[in-house]
């Protein structure tokens, strides 16, 4: 089996739950591409501390996921569309002792996804979130083409809807207003009442523009109250003790930033949200609750750490990514179980156990098994100064496993394939595919080195080293990367005669204006062909066209073009398409580019690809453009997924030359 196939059989762990006794760990796993028309996921359950002990709990044909335990934990609940694939959806329950199949707890005629739910503390009752099914008028109308979509009218509203475990029937009930779209919601420590989270409509930029209100649930007497508003988005809402916690903005007036913990006092007067911990020097990602302790994931520079709220740290990945986790106390005893999917370059996710007070790291997992003997390159840090000498850059270098080292040093200077990161509020740190597409683990069996860049912009910083992206598409984060690529060459790392440069959606962009500015950078050397995927060349053409335009977009920019005068061109300082004819008529220096773009992008539209195309070829520069049909703004259909891969390396090898590798 050609590597690509096999890198795309290997399961990526996602949820994890720690079971009520703390005995056994329940997962889920997905696939990076589907071969079908749907996505599938596996549960999966292992014993805790038990090497080599996780085994499949469904078959994988279908796509169950989300796992909960039931508050006696002999049973499992989870999400499946196993009724219909891709069209039905329903909550069901697996008896993991009786080995019954799974059985449906709510209609298996939904054909809305079900976006969240949770059992109550007592485990009585199912909360859920999900939309309203289509009516057969609606139906009727889409089939006679009579379908016009006004703008603000029929949206499909996520409602909050109850199931009682406790009664014959499945009767599920509804809380109130179909106008109400409500994102997450959080239990209460004694099931009492729910937190919920509700924005104006389901518009991806709702939050963002209108702000999040916060309101409770009382569930027995079907009382609902607002509690307060809080300006932009919040995410990972959970509930402990007389406090409400959730994730947000460091500075609510910015979408670009960096990410804080808030919490809010229930009993007090007049609530609101109070930021309560981390953002200043790092990055808050998710919540979890280990008992009624709130815990949380960070990025803290190049590690990610799961720490107790304002407490100490459990867990620290020591420059590697964690993908998923969870944490619980064991019954008997004080002792802090944690459960997480850890992967790095060298090795693909899998699922460990470990304890807060030190213990040994144990895999239960052996997903990563097909690649057994194989290895993929050698990983190591490489920090130098902005060009501004204002901030220290990080950049991860790997050396393929192919290429001699000498104290992790390459012995000599390599092709070098340099992947900007996306985001921009994202960082690369230790882990097996940091390029979404399994790029990495190829590029490097071909025997190519890769740098990854972390750019002002990125996170783990903290706020003010995100807050660079706001305005700045084209400064700071360019010189970042053409100041780290240079370092790598200084260092006789990478061959400044065989550079690549590549990226995927923001880091498409830079790719495009790595292309425009090739040479010109000060640096002496320049790339010698260039990967653009699902890149963005005009800025102002994203703020009208994308998904995110009024929000993220209109931010990278800097302002709107309905902000802006007739003579304002501030935005044309991050769009590429406004430098092609400087860069052409001063000395041709665009390198030959191979340009990705899924046909059906709403964050990055596949016009932005198209435009660049038309500029290169008006000027009669080389080209190889390829656009997949049916995909967004990741690629997921298997066969898209090794035709890029494909032309990827070969592209790569075409344009670098061969790699030396060693027999």
């Amino acid at each position: 089996m050609a590597l690509i196939e096999t890198l795309l059989d290997l399961p990526v762990p996602n949820t994890i739950r720690i079971s009520p006794n703390s005995q056994h760990i329940l997962y889920s796993t997905t696939l990076l591409t589907r071969t079908g028309e749907h996505d599938l996921s596996t549960l999966w359950l292992a014993n805790t501390g038990h090497t080599g002990s996780a085994r499949k709990l469904t078959s994988g044909e279908s796509n169950d996921h989300s796992p909960r335990w039931s508050s006696d934990g002999k049973s499992i609940l989870f999400v499946s569309d196993r009724a219909k694939p891709g069209e039905q959806w329903a909550i069901y329950s697996l008896d993991i002792e009786a080995g019954s199949g799974p059985r449906a707890l709510t209609p298996t005629s939904n054909e809305q996804k079900i976006d969240k739910f949770e059992i109550s503390p007592d485990g009585t009752t199912i909360a859920y979130l999900s939309a309203e099914n289509t009516t057969s008028d609606e139906k009727a109308s889409e089939k006679d083409k009579d379908d016009a979509k006004v703008w603000g009218q029929d949206w499909r509203t996520h409602r909050l809807r109850l199931l009682r475990l406790d009664r014959e029937t499945n009767q599920t009930t509804t809380l109130g207003r179909s106008d109400a779209h409500f994102t997450e919601f959080a239990w209460n420590d004694d099931g009492s009442e729910i937190a919920l989270l509700e924005v104006r409509d389901p518009d991806f930029e709702s939050p963002y523009q209108h702000g999040t209100s916060l309101k409770i649930f009382d569930p027995v007497n079907y009382a609902i109250r607002k509690i307060c508003t809080f300006p932009t988005k919040l995410a990972s809402l959970q509930w402990a003790g007389d406090k409400l916690y959730a994730i947000g903005a460091l500075n609510p007036d910015t979408v670009l930033g960096d990410n804080a913990v808030y919490s809010l006092d229930v009993t007090v007067t007049s609530p609101s949200w109070i930021m309560c911990a981390h953002g200043g020097s790092d990055s808050s990602f998710a919540l979890g609750k280990a008992g009624r302790d709130i815990t949380v994931k960070i990025q803290h520079r190049l590690d990610d750490q799961i720490r107790m709220l304002n407490g100490p740290i459990i867990f620290s990945s020591k420059r590697k990514e964690i993908s998923a986790w969870d944490a619980a106390f064991t019954t008997d005893s004080d002792e802090l179980i944690i459960a997480l999917a850890q992967s790095s370059v060298q090795s693909p996710p899998e699922v460990y156990t470990t304890t807060a007070s030190g213990g040994a790291m144990i895999r239960l997992s052996s997903h990563a098994a097909p690649l057994n003997g194989r290895t993929f390159g050698n990983p190591e840090f490489l920090n130098c100064t902005s060009a501004d000498g204002t901030v220290e850059l990080d950049a991860l270098w790997v050396t393929p496993a192919s290429h001699p080292t000498s104290d992790s040093k390459p012995t000599k200077p390599l092709p070098t394939v340099l992947y900007i990161h996306g985001g921009p509020y994202h960082r690369v740190t230790n882990s097996f595919d940091p390029t979404y597409h399994r790029w990495a683990p190829l590029l490097l069996d071909a025997g190519y080195a890769l740098l990854f860049p972390n750019y002002r912009g990125s996170s783990g910083r903290g706020h003010n080293f995100a807050a660079h992206a706001r305005g700045g598409v084209g400064t700071v984060d360019y010189a970042d990367v053409m100041t780290l690529t240079n370092h790598a060459v200084e260092l006789g790392y990478a061959d400044p005669a065989r550079l690549l440069v590549s990226g995927w959606s923001q880091g498409g962009c830079l790719t495009y204006l790595s292309c425009v500015r090739n040479g010109r950078h000060g640096h002496g050397w320049r790339f010698k062909a260039a990967i653009a995927g699902a890149g963005v060349m005009d800025w102002d053409g994203m703020v009208l066209a994308s998904d995110v335009g009024g929000t993220f977009e209109r931010e990278l920019a800097g302002q709107a073009p309905w902000e802006s005068g007739k003579g304002d061109v501030g935005n044309r300082r991050g769009s590429a398409i406004w430098e092609v004819k400087e860069a052409v008529d001063e000395d041709g220096v665009i390198p030959p580019i191979l340009i990705l773009h899924g046909e059906k992008d709403e964050r990055v539209p596949v016009s932005q690809a198209v435009g660049f195309r038309r500029a290169l070829e008006s000027q009669g520069l080389p080209f190889e453009m390829v656009v997949y049909p049916r995909e967004e703004h990741k690629i997921k259909e298997r066969r898209h997924v090794v035709d890029m891969s494909q032309r990827v390396v070969k592209f790569v090898k075409e344009h670098l030359g061969k790699a030396d590798v060693k027999t």
